[in-house]
């Protein structure tokens, strides 16, 4: 698992955005933690493999799902934690191929809970890295440990998605709003090494998602593996990575509904660091919040493509 083709798929799209026009760097209201928060090792390997995190809570305890090595695969794994630096490796929740038969690497994943307490993971799954083609799956849970069921196909297929032909997709975000469930995610018109053009598509559920409808394109600042997060006041908010003076970074967003309109910041909150951390990607963020204080937390992959990726974290000032 040396290479994700989701995150170098990103970088490589991103690389087309950058500017040449050199700019000041802005100070902004988030201070980064200068070292990686956690770690995924691969003893046999010499490489590290943990991104795609997504940090949530149950009662008190810190869980992180993300993306990382199983017996040489991308699969979905489980971290827990009592503070927000100092996590631990839990296992892996979605290692084995699912009933389809084509979820064999899996990675951008999405936890949520349902109202009836079954723990949901979204994630996209592809049958291998050379053709890349993803398809968005759900497993299911009464424990958040596991085991998982996997569904068998996957809830959103490729094919021809509002009126686009989709090739892959990555990075589904579910968050509820007014009884109905919204689903934000990211499709490709090609494979990897042809991509010309990304999309961010909407869906609906209305059966705590089993199945979903309502396909439309939307404007959602998710891209290159952002997420959407449902805040405590209930209002909406989205991180994706962008390019900001020839290098990659995290921009912020906020909304009254999962589909916007969106209130953005034209500056990012952190800016790619570089070396040693940040050295080829700042990519994948997500915004959590402390249920005691409401003081946000950013959780973000940083990357070395010669030694692997790593969480990364910064937080709000107050």
């Amino acid at each position: 698992m040396k290479f994700s083709f989701v995150h170098i798929l990103a970088f490589a799209h991103l690389t087309l955005l950058w500017s040449c026009e050199k700019v000041e760097i802005p100070e902004t209201d988030w201070n980064r933690y200068d070292v990686p928060v956690f770690r995924d090792y691969i003893p046999e390997e010499n490489y590290q493999a943990a991104s795609d995190g997504h940090v949530f809570f149950i009662d008190d305890q810190r869980y992180m799902i993300y993306s990382g090595d199983h017996q040489g695969v991308s699969s979905i794994k489980l971290a827990t934690s009592y503070t927000w630096i100092d996590w631990d490796t839990s296992g892996t929740l979605l290692g084995a191929v699912g009933p389809s038969g084509k979820d064999v690497e899996k990675e951008t994943s999405f936890y949520r809970k349902r109202i009836d307490g079954v723990h949901q993971i979204y994630y996209i799954g592809y049958p291998n890295n050379e053709t890349y083609e993803a398809e968005i799956y759900l497993a299911e849970s009464y424990h958040i440990e596991g085991p998982y069921e996997q569904k068998d196909a996957p809830i959103i297929p490729r094919g021809t998605i509002a009126g686009k032909e989709v090739y892959c997709m990555t990075s589904p975000s579910v968050v509820e709003h007014e009884g109905l469930l919204y689903m934000c995610f990211l499709g490709w018109n090609a494979a990897p090494d042809k991509v010309t053009e990304v999309w961010t598509f909407g869906a609906i559920s209305e059966n705590g998602g089993a199945t979903w409808s309502s396909f439309e394109e939307i404007d959602c600042p998710i891209g290159m593996e952002g997420q959407i997060t449902k805040g405590p006041d209930n209002r909406f908010y989205a991180v994706s990575t962008g390019a900001y003076d020839n290098r990659e970074a995290i921009f912020y967003a906020e909304a009254n509904h999962p589909y916007g309109p969106w209130t953005r910041d034209s500056i990012p909150i952190l800016t790619q660091a570089g070396k040693p951390f940040e050295k080829d990607e700042i990519i994948a963020p997500q915004i959590t919040f402390d249920p005691a204080t409401g003081q946000k937390y950013l959780y973000y992959t940083g990357a070395n493509h010669k030694k692997g990726w790593w969480m990364m974290m910064a937080t709000e000032s107050d």
